[in-house]
């Protein structure tokens, strides 16, 4: 019980789960970033892509490919299921202008995308609003067009299957891209608790939106180990708690390493530095000094400069917004060209998104404000070409056929090669008596 509890701490935390190495005769403990969320969470993900009709995907607009589910992951579910998948394009407000008509052209490539703001405020009902000044408030802002292709998708299901006229419409992502406030402005009011604090949500939340439409949240997955880079692009995601992580400094080696040094060099008034590990120490120390984080002897803490930059990075203080890939490949079947974009027309044979994106996206683009991106740090996008093995495992979780018991095993499985070798360590190793003090 002890064990079970600490384990759900961890989850909730981001605190990921241990792995047994042994370096010049010492056992050590490696940390498996994001592996807690996906064998605490994984079970409830699988429930609502079974229940769902429709899937929304949620993700973040100023690094929408650093927050979408992996290519195979998302085309395995697409494929053994018969389901229908939006993206949702969040926190159009925090990027500029330009940067959100080049994500709806890239993104509607593979799928329908709809992008909105969610509503922020802390008041019992979330209200919508439109108009030039609506992105500044705390109100919901392009709900409407999502709202209406998922009345028109429950309209047609309407028409070919009368005695299935209520679809059930499951919203995923990763951590903290903001499932839960968008469900809320969906609902129009405070259904589902949100915060800040990534691992919030814990459990499936059920919200009746209307007699059509029935609304599942669900938690945030980590769907990559990220080992590589000691949970550097989950800690930037804001999908790992950065006090929770022993070593933050290689979150800010990948950070330098996917933004320009001018960008870096403005937001924090520092000088040149040169690239690579030693740039990035120096870069910490420059940092540690400007906001007086010194230890003893006047060496800079560069540990605490960069939690420092991590907990600015994530609560919002550097603008920041990312660029899509450079290469255009080609739309592919069943794709039809709206303007600069490409729109997927996999519910054409249901009713026509075409038309009600481009009504949503016109009415979306006259309520923002051309901004100056010199005010933003720019990135490059995130990539997911080392994730294939975690993505495979996770795959192989979620399009399993599962009976009885066998499915509270299965999330074991997933980690069985670690967790085998951390065994079989351990059953090698010496016992040392420790003598009484």
């Amino acid at each position: 019980q002890a064990n079970k509890q600490k384990s759900d701490f961890d989850a909730k935390q981001g605190v990921a789960g241990a792995a047994s190495s042994t370096v010049d005769g010492v056992r050590t403990l490696t940390v498996s970033h994001g592996q807690q969320s996906r064998r605490a969470y994984l079970r409830s993900l699988k429930k609502v892509i079974e229940s769902s009709d429709v899937i929304l995907q949620v993700l973040d607009a100023r690094d929408p490919l650093g927050t979408r589910i992996h290519p195979a992951i998302e085309a395995g579910i697409l494929s053994h299921f018969d389901k229908r998948m939006v993206l949702v394009l969040n926190k159009i407000d925090l990027i500029p202008k330009k940067n959100v008509a080049e994500w709806l052209a890239y993104l509607r490539r593979s799928h329908p995308t709809v992008a909105l703001k969610a509503g922020t405020g802390e008041s019992p009902y979330v209200g919508q609003a439109k108009g030039e000044s609506a992105l500044g408030s705390t109100m919901a802002v392009g709900v409407d067009g999502l709202l209406q292709l998922l009345k028109n998708y429950a309209r047609s299901r309407g028409d070919k299957k009368k005695s299935k006229s209520c679809i059930t419409v499951g919203i995923i992502g990763y951590p903290n891209v903001g499932k839960s406030s968008i469900l809320n402005s969906l609902k129009r009011m405070r259904a589902v608790g949100v915060s800040p604090r990534p691992g919030f949500t814990t459990s499936l939340q059920e919200v009746v939106l209307d007699k059509n439409i029935t609304l599942i949240d669900s938690p945030g997955v980590v769907f990559d180990d990220d080992d590589t880079t000691m949970g550097a692009g989950a800690i930037l995601r804001n999908g790992i708690d950065a006090d929770s992580i022993d070593d933050p400094i290689p979150a800010i080696q990948e950070l330098l390493g996917r933004c320009s040094m001018e960008s870096i060099m403005m937001t924090y008034n520092v000088p040149a530095y040169p690239k690579g590990p030693e740039g990035v120490m120096q870069f910490l120390a420059m940092v540690a000094r400007a906001k007086g984080r010194v230890m003893k002897g006047g060496i800079p803490d560069k540990c605490m400069a960069a939690r420092f930059v991590i907990h600015d990075w994530n609560k919002g203080k550097i603008p920041y917004f990312s660029v899509p890939p450079n290469e255009m490949d080609n739309a592919g079947k069943g794709a039809a060209s709206v303007g600069a974009a490409t729109i997927v027309s996999k519910f054409s044979e249901a009713f026509d998104v075409t038309k009600i994106l481009e009504a949503h996206d016109q009415e979306l683009m006259d309520g923002l404000k051309d901004v100056d991106e010199m005010d933003f740090v720019q990135m490059n996008s995130a990539t997911h070409s080392d994730g294939k093995k975690g993505a495979d495992k996770v795959l192989d979780y979620l399009t399993k056929e599962q009976e009885g018991d066998d499915d509270d095993s299965s999330d074991d499985a997933m980690e069985e090669d670690g967790a085998a070798k951390g065994n079989a360590e351990m059953e090698d190793a010496e016992d040392f008596e420790f003598d009484d003090e």
